[in-house]
């Protein structure tokens, strides 16, 4: 049997396809990479010229890193834990591998990250490197990917994927149901088939994770709202203005009336530098013929908290938006520091708001896992992982020694067990200290039940006249 060869050329359904997703990149990228660049506070600052002259644009630039604070503290707080089913007290053994061999812990944050900052993140699952190893699962950037969705915007059609390999080349991938098409940009610039992964299996492996969807936007949108970028830009022209401010008019600026022209000059006859000038000749100017001496005149330096409290309001008003502490913000609040108490009640919106983005990507975390289970069954789910949950790490800060006293009272009560699984978890415990636990314990009775028997069967010493009655 002569063995069939991959096609190394695209189909035409698959060009119109490759052709049809790069137009939709090409209309959604502008908004995520706008909002990326605020995250970053890489945005352009347009200068309306009134207050920072045209020369001085390129000179003076100011960034302001409001935009990575409405992310980074939901990250932060963001962790799930483990995978079990719906029936299951703990963590599920087999998914748990399984996401551990792709490195689920980190690649979780950058799918979050991307989420949260540009509005959609997109996990693919993809046919295992060789044979026995666990299925491929990785997180990629909406920045370089497309997917085209039903018409209620929910399952995916196909997806493609590009991005640049450290040749230099523009590599790709199509996802389409049945198989996925790697493919390559030769020096025509056009699209060659590299390979193809022909799995079978009757969906696309592509699960989008969307922060803030909505009806009629699937795809969610970036914590970097319009109006935070808009109070950014106007923090950002802020402090460009107070720059200006502190080289142009930090100095005293000074006026002379009646001063010859000699005055602004040196020995040798050149004129003298601004700085020369401000520093010794204006100190000791020398009378004129008539021996009256110049009128000298000095204006107010400029107030720079007239910019500074500019800024504390913009940094109050962005802080109202992210549900930022104030100090976050880099606003000074005076007093003593706050008690665990007070920080978990100002927190307490921010927590709140981790809770609902938890609820929001449940589904989507346990759909990518249940892929990963197809990929690993023959493109077939088990009954006993039609329905997953995930257990998420409290967002809250709490202090160990009032959880642990709580607990400790509870336990005292009779209103949870003191080895139950809930009363870890609420003690800070994860997934695999709790699995480690349950087997100490068990080790534990083994042994103690061991030194009972041991104890047992020793001679007990007793009875009247120093007899011995043994077991």
């Amino acid at each position: 049997m002569i063995p069939t060869l991959p096609s190394l050329s695209l189909s035409l359904e698959e060009q119109l396809l490759i052709q049809q997703l790069r137009n939709q990149y090409q209309r959604n990228s502008a908004t995520m990479l706008q909002s990326e660049k605020y995250y970053f506070g890489e945005q352009e600052i347009k200068n309306l010229r009134i207050a920072v002259p045209k020369e001085l644009e390129g000179h003076i630039q100011s960034r302001v890193g409001w935009g990575a604070m409405a992310v980074d503290p939901y990250v932060e707080r963001l962790n799930a834990d483990c995978f079990r089913r719906v029936d299951a007290t703990d963590g599920d053994e087999y998914l748990m591998a399984m996401m551990d061999a792709n490195n689920f812990a980190s690649e979780q944050t950058l799918a979050f990250t991307d989420a949260l900052s540009m509005g959609p993140a997109y996990w693919v699952v993809g046919s295992p490197a060789s044979r026995g190893d666990a299925p491929v699962v990785t997180v990629e950037s909406p920045l370089n990917t497309a997917v085209l969705w039903d018409l209620r915007g929910t399952s995916p059609r196909a997806m493609m994927q590009e991005y640049w390999s450290e040749d230099g080349r523009r590599r790709g991938a199509l996802l389409v149901p049945g198989k996925t098409v790697h493919m390559a940009q030769n020096d025509k610039g056009e699209w060659v088939v590299t390979g193809r992964d022909e799995h079978g299996f009757n969906f696309v492996p592509v699960v989008r994770m969307a922060n803030r969807p909505r009806t009629n936007n699937r795809s969610g949108s970036s914590e970097i709202t319009i109006p935070l970028q808009a109070i950014i830009d106007e923090a950002c022209r802020t402090l460009m203005c107070l720059a200006v401010g502190r080289e142009v008019y930090s100095a005293p600026q000074k006026a002379i009336l009646g001063a010859a022209e000699a005055a602004f000059t040196k020995a040798d006859g050149s004129v003298a530098s601004v700085l020369e000038t401000y520093m010794t000749k204006v100190l000791a100017i020398e009378r004129d013929e008539n021996g009256d001496l110049p009128t000298l005149f000095q204006f107010t330096a400029y107030d720079p908290s007239v910019f500074t409290k500019v800024l504390d309001w913009l940094a109050s008003s962005a802080a109202g938006i992210v549900s930022a502490l104030p100090t976050d913000m880099g606003l000074y609040t005076q007093g003593n520091p706050a008690s665990a108490e007070a920080g978990l009640v100002a927190d307490d919106r921010r927590n709140r708001r981790t809770k609902r983005m938890q609820r929001q990507f449940t589904g989507p975390l346990c759909e990518v896992a249940k892929m990963a289970v197809r990929f690993d069954n023959l493109g077939k789910l088990p009954a006993e992982y039609e329905q997953l949950a995930i257990d998420w790490t409290p967002p809250e800060m709490f202090s160990p020694a009032l959880v642990s006293d709580a607990v400790s009272k509870e336990i005292s009560a009779g209103a949870v067990p003191a080895t139950s699984d809930v009363t870890l978890k609420r003690l800070g415990y994860n997934a695999v200290d709790r699995q480690r636990l349950a087997q100490d314990r068990v080790a534990d009775d083994a042994r103690n039940m061991g030194m009972a028997l041991a104890h047992g069967l020793l001679p007990q010493q007793g009875g009247t006249g120093g007899d011995t009655e043994g077991v």
